[in-house]
């Protein structure tokens, strides 16, 4: 083989690891995106079940919160959520950020997956899990211990964390497109819930302050991290009826 057939393959060799690094987080972020679904696509199918058997056997005294799915765990996010807004979220800190709220199973609950959150205006659709541990937040998004369970209602605000990026794959970079109207939703085991954008801000990463609750709010706040990775994007989203 000559000098000239040595320089070609070497040539076409560069430009085809090139056009892979320049490809790579496209094709990453589209696998990462068909996995997220397929959680969320699992997460649906078996609330609908649920949903399904709740109705088709409800209670001899049937009043409409008898027949969803899951009355315990209901009954039991809400008594978190009032219970953290009661003693002023006086454990919240790095730690319980990353522990569960509660545990799903203990109330019969199956699926790790407690919802997912949908932002058209970012092109975002992600599961949730109760939780910010780092196989949690590689999997989706996380709610924080020792902030509202996403259920809504007054004195409330669930704090939902992302990566920016991971392993690759394009996550909640584009969450910095959101603007104040912009529409948020969030799906948890029995309904949908509509947030719309009232700030964005960046924040230090030990700014708790800006993601405690607000007496009287119905809130949502949503973040990620800046580039570099020194500061934090908070997305602030008040409930819409």
């Amino acid at each position: 083989m000559n000098g000239k057939a040595i320089l070609l393959i070497v040539a076409v060799a560069i430009l085809a690891f090139g056009f892979y690094l320049l490809l790579y987080p496209t094709l990453k972020t589209a696998v990462e995106d068909a996995k997220a679904q397929e959680i969320i696509e699992a997460f649906q199918t078996y609330i609908d079940e649920e949903t399904a058997a709740a109705k088709a056997f409800p209670p001899a005294q049937e009043t409409p919160a008898d027949t969803r799915p899951f009355p315990a765990l209901w009954d039991a996010c809400r008594r978190y959520n009032e219970t953290i807004y009661e003693n002023k979220q006086r454990d919240l800190n790095a730690g319980s950020m990353q522990t569960p709220a509660l545990s799903l199973s203990a109330y019969g609950y199956e699926s790790d997956c407690f919802g997912y959150l949908s932002i058209p205006q970012a092109d975002i659709e992600v599961p949730l899990f109760l939780g910010s541990s780092w196989s949690n937040l590689d999997r989706g998004a996380a709610i924080l211990g020792q902030t509202s369970l996403p259920i809504g209602g007054k004195n409330t605000n669930c704090v939902i964390a992302g990566h920016r990026s991971w392993s690759g794959a394009i996550k909640f970079r584009s969450l910095e497109q959101l603007a104040t109207g912009d529409l948020v939703y969030l799906t948890n085991p029995w309904r949908t819930l509509t947030y719309e954008v009232i700030e964005t801000k960046i924040i230090s990463p030990d700014d708790v302050d800006e993601i405690l609750i607000r007496d009287g709010c119905d809130r949502l706040s949503i973040f990620t991290c800046t580039n570099p990775n020194t500061r934090r994007f908070l997305v602030i989203c008040q409930r819409k009826e």
